[in-house]
């Protein structure tokens, strides 16, 4: 039986889903909880960690940790590690290239898949709390709109359907988080402000105006909610227009109230 608590905060690009996911990180760390960041365990390691074999062939595992070194697990997808990689350096990358939504699709499907075989489901079994920027919502949301940008050019259509059938995302939402969080805004225009003016640049094909306002409507409608309420998840949206510091306290209010 599963003991951890898996928190998801997905949405559009530039949104607000970094600062939900940090306003529930300082909560927990100022209840004491100790913080495992895969961003930096990646950055070092190159390589996700394993949290349930000290020793392999006989000798130490290098990429070992030990589940009682932490309580909360924090990290996004794709991973930076990988094939999650491959599809932030090339797949995705603003870079001249370009790959059909089937393709993407399954790539993603399969990060995710070594992802919560590997990290996600050891960590829970240990009584870990996970907090995750984006999931299989993304690709729900996502590669059917990109495949419809792509059919006008010849390419293959993708369904809701077809993204959920992959291995990896069937078995991602056989283990759907206990809630998942969607910040919400109403000028897409502000989108891209944001994204315009933030530090971080991840150089993504999605990151456009008319991608965006495609998604949208995706993310705050009923087929993406029954997905994942009808797998056990608690869907719930906040506004992420107020201020950076509401963002924060509307993803805590929400852990709080249902954790």
């Amino acid at each position: 039986m599963v003991k951890g608590i898996k928190v998801v905060v997905d949405g559009l690009d530039g949104v607000g889903k970094g600062e939900a996911n940090l306003g529930i990180i300082n909560y927990l760390e100022s209840q004491g909880a100790r913080v495992l960041d895969l961003h930096k365990y990646w950055a070092e390691h190159d390589f996700h960690p394993d949290f349930t074999n000290p020793v392999l062939r006989g000798r130490s595992n290098p990429f070992y940790v030990d589940l009682d070194s932490f309580d909360v697990l924090v990290y996004s997808e794709p991973t930076y590690v990988g094939i999650g990689k491959i599809i932030r350096e090339e797949v995705t990358a603003n870079i001249g290239r370009t790959y059909s939504a089937r393709q993407t699709a399954e790539l993603y499907s399969a990060d995710r898949h070594v992802l919560i075989k590997r990290v996600e489901l050891p960590a829970l079994d240990g009584g870990k709390t996970i907090i995750k920027s984006r999931s299989v919502a993304t690709s729900i949301v996502y590669q059917p709109i990109q495949a419809e940008v792509q059919n006008e050019q010849g390419e293959q259509s993708l369904s809701i359907d077809d993204i959920c059938k992959l291995e990896g995302n069937s078995f991602a939402l056989v283990h759907a988080p206990n809630i998942l969080i969607i910040p919400t805004l109403s000028d897409v225009e502000e989108l891209m402000a944001r994204l315009e003016g933030r530090e971080k640049d991840d150089n993504c094909v999605f990151e456009n105006l008319d991608l965006q306002l495609r998604f949208k409507p995706i993310y705050e409608g009923e087929v993406l909610r029954n997905i994942f309420q009808e797998r056990g998840s608690m869907v719930e949206y906040l506004d992420a227009s107020i201020s950076v510091e509401s963002t924060r306290q509307q993803a805590v209010d929400i852990f709080r109230r249902i954790i």
